[in-house]
């Protein structure tokens, strides 16, 4: 009886509930909330401005920007900031077509003059708010809930800014979370192990979404660092990421049997050239998804003349490994960062040959995109001649 119940314990833990994975953040940017931080982002954009300003055009200017100068300014999100404790999605996003459209938790912490702490200030994209839990001690088993309606593009990574940051003594005094259960439709699925940091902190949690229903995800404090003042427990921001909103710009062209179609004419029911990986040959396929999207992170490729305007985490194909501008596994398949040099599958005049990439330029601009989602036989096609994924492999 002894060693039976000694196994016990290893598969499901003292409670006799079954483990769920633990899941590590990775660490994204530190957001200044010092004292002096409004004026030290205010200096860094007057400095940019006056460089720019300086030279004729960019590029000219550029050349005496610093890189971290260089990366504020390019990009739009950052750039746009109202000010240090500002994190809205500007420009297009995930969020121009994803999001939750309800967020309720277990409990608040009773406003204090016109400070409230309620469930909706974790997804207001500032940290000057958070919500505070509001029972006796540290919260433990307190929660909130998000709701995404059916069909909503799926969320695969979760975003947190943890603890009370609109600063550095706030965040000090007040409790900050240790760990998180997440729930997804009321199932326990995951432990998040979050780092006592003012980083944004980046979990993977797989992909979900509610095709027959609406989507509840729910965050549930297991366990808190302890507030030098407070035992509150509070968290500023939980964000999301996810597919299905991206795509190729209108212009581009899909490889069909008779020729090539532009992407934004497409429609389901319509046929396409597809890449069997197995054979290595080309068939027809049925296009049974499309979506499109506004989309501000776009780059063009260039294969030494054969050209694509795409967002930067579509995945392109080659020999059995697939490549993005920015690595991410978003699609069900884990991409490599795009590097000088490197080959892609391409389709010419019916027969599968390669190309090499010569330059990859982002675009300053933000536009509609489109991409196929599901097809009825194969995942691989061609934009431009270029093979690519769907969005559902």
């Amino acid at each position: 009886m002894k060693r039976i119940f000694i196994i016990t314990i290893a598969l499901f833990g003292i409670s006799g509930v079954k483990a769920q994975k633990v899941i590590e953040p990775v660490i994204g940017e530190t957001r200044d909330i010092s004292v002096n931080a409004a004026k030290n982002i205010k200096k860094l954009y007057a400095t940019i401005d006056s460089l720019i300003n300086t030279y004729p055009n960019y590029e000219a200017a550029k050349k005496h920007l610093t890189q971290r100068q260089i990366e504020i300014w390019e990009n739009e999100e950052e750039y746009s900031r109202e000010d240090h404790l500002d994190v809205s999605i500007w420009g297009c996003s995930w969020y121009c077509g994803g999001g939750p459209d309800r967020i309720f938790a277990s409990s608040e912490l009773k406003p204090s003059g016109n400070l409230t702490y309620k469930a909706n200030n974790a997804h207001d994209f500032s940290l000057r708010t958070a919500w505070v839990e509001g029972v006796q001690g540290y919260g433990i088993g307190e929660s909130i809930t998000y709701r995404f309606e059916k069909l909503s593009p799926p969320v695969t990574t979760v975003e947190i800014f943890n603890g009370y940051m609109k600063s550095d003594e706030v965040w000090q005094d007040n409790s900050r979370v240790k760990q998180l259960k997440v729930y997804v439709n009321g199932n326990p699925y995951a432990l998040l192990n979050l780092k006592d940091i003012k980083s944004r902190q980046l979990f993977k949690i797989g992909s979900h979404q509610g095709k027959k229903s609406d989507l509840y995800l729910k965050f549930e404090i297991v366990d808190v660092y302890p507030g030098d003042k407070y035992d509150d427990t509070a968290i500023s921001e939980i964000e999301f990421d996810g597919t299905g909103v991206h795509c190729f710009t209108k212009e581009t062209m899909i490889a069909v049997p008779n020729g090539e179609k532009q992407i934004a004419h497409l429609k389901a029911g319509d046929k396409i050239l597809t890449l069997n990986r197995t054979t290595n040959s080309i068939e027809t396929a049925t296009i049974l998804a499309l979506a499109n999207q506004k989309h501000h992170n776009l780059y063009e490729l260039d294969f030494g003349g054969v050209k694509i305007e795409t967002t930067d985490d579509h995945p392109f194909y080659f020999n059995e490994k697939y490549y993005s501008i920015v690595e991410n596994n978003k699609y069900g398949v884990t991409t490599n960062a795009f590097s000088i040099g490197q080959s892609i599958n391409f389709l010419i005049k019916g027969e599968v040959k390669t190309v090499e990439l010569k330059g990859i330029k982002k675009l300053d601009r933000c536009e509609e995109t489109f991409t196929i989602t599901k097809l009825d036989r194969n995942n691989l096609f061609f934009a431009n001649g270029i093979c690519v994924t769907t969005e559902e492999l």
